[in-house]
């Protein structure tokens, strides 16, 4: 999809908005899951465990040439609160890995998933790694490596992780501009207790590459990339707006409700002429404590004169482009 060149934004005058903060890990909330610690043969023999031992496959599980796993494990890792089944196999695989070769980190879409930021659903299963070795030239089956004269990385629960800024110029070669940008609000913002990066980091190691495959891609996507997004959903709809060539929102605008004595910050709006755009996940229909927070936040909104359009994934977005097209007409912003 071809998106626009973005439109300014309107000046935040009044009511701050929201500030985010880069969290260690550490800092994000947690949980303990149970996963199986993968070991190599050495590693098995120092625990106590033979090689006929290894043998018995009702207890162990080869994973890959020189690596175990229990086949009923009980060891609990701490992991983020939104992670799930898939992403404990993701551990699984990359520490593994690890476990063969502890200078690889992984990178590209591995990396992506085990971050939880969004990645296509048909993009590649396999796992990929990186290594700062020039001349790395290794086959492993269902293994991508990677070859890197400068890598950064860092500890992500426990995990060896490409930093998101290496990450995002590296994903520039296999993403759309749209999927890319989602990508980046995710990185920088809020979803899953964001944000990881900031858009100066970015931006700075872009500036920094002399040769980047996806230059292009890469910079048409920063530019529309915007701090304090909630969720890929959010991302979607403001691109589908500005692709229908509408003004571009302004995400979270704070608006002071004196209603219920309290600043609120819809999804995005046209503060100008007061238009809230709210997208509606399936949690706020199916929670009734969500959906009376919401009537209470849309009758605030509505007390100060406000406009609210609700959209969800079942919208019929052409149909709601025309209803935001005909309230910025006669709200002289088109």
């Amino acid at each position: 999809m071809d998106y626009q060149a973005p439109m300014p934004q309107p000046p935040r005058d009044g009511p701050k908005p929201r500030k985010l903060r880069v969290r260690t890990w550490t800092e994000k909330p947690r949980q303990l899951m149970t996963a199986a610690i993968p070991f190599t043969r050495a590693q098995g023999v120092s625990r106590g465990i033979t090689r006929r031992a290894l043998d018995d496959e009702r207890k162990y599980k080869q994973i890959g040439y020189g690596v175990w796993i229990e086949t009923d494990p009980t060891t609990r890792v701490v992991a983020p609160r939104w992670a799930d089944s898939e992403w404990i196999d993701e551990r699984v695989k990359l520490s593994g890995m690890v476990c063969v070769d502890p200078d690889v980190v992984a990178c590209n879409v591995t990396a992506a998933r085990l971050y939880g930021l969004p990645v296509p659903w048909n993009a590649d299963t396999r796992m990929h790694v990186a290594r700062e070795d020039k001349g790395l030239s290794r086959r492993r089956k269902n293994v991508v490596f990677h070859r890197y004269e400068w890598l950064q990385s860092q500890n992500f629960y426990g995990l060896p992780l490409i930093t998101p800024p290496q990450l995002f110029i590296e994903l520039a070669r296999v993403l759309t501009v749209g999927q890319l940008v989602e990508f980046g609000d995710a990185a920088v913002g809020r979803w899953h207790g964001g944000p990881l990066t900031t858009l100066d980091e970015i931006r700075a190691e872009l500036a920094s590459r002399r040769r980047v495959k996806g230059r292009r891609t890469a910079e048409h996507a920063l530019g529309l990339v915007r701090d304090d997004v909630d969720s890929p959903a959010e991302t979607r709809l403001r691109l589908c707006l500005i692709n229908a060539g509408l003004p571009e929102p302004v995400v979270h605008p704070a608006v002071v409700c004196s209603l219920i004595d309290a600043q609120l910050h819809p999804d995005m709006g046209y503060p100008s002429i007061r238009l809230a755009i709210e997208y509606e996940g399936d949690h706020h229909r199916s929670s009734p404590a969500q959906f009376a927070e919401d009537n209470r936040r849309i009758s605030a909104l509505q007390a100060e004169g406000w406009t609210v359009i609700r959209v969800s994934k079942d919208s019929d977005m052409a149909e709601v482009c025309r209803l935001i097209a005909h309230k910025l007409r006669a709200g002289g912003l088109i």
